[in-house]
């Protein structure tokens, strides 16, 4: 019996990362939004970037998890 791999157990959740992906983009799309809206400096603004860097962050690695496990199960 071969040992399971780190890739093979996050692609157990792949049908989740889907999900986390479409969360990701929307959040990116509101918050890119209402960044033009807020005024630089302040505390709300700063906190929208950290929050679109780390969305950003969170969707690269949904979709190439997607990316991976897909070509995996081929």
């Amino acid at each position: 019996m071969a040992e399971e791999t780190l890739v093979d157990a996050f692609c157990r959740f792949r049908h989740h990362y889907r999900l986390l992906f479409m969360v990701s983009l929307l959040s990116l799309i509101v918050l890119g939004a209402a960044l033009g809206v807020i005024e630089r400096g302040t505390g709300t603004y700063v906190i929208t970037i950290v929050q679109l860097v780390t969305f950003a962050v969170i969707g690269a690695f949904s979709f190439g998890m997607m990316v991976v496990c897909a070509r995996r199960a081929d």
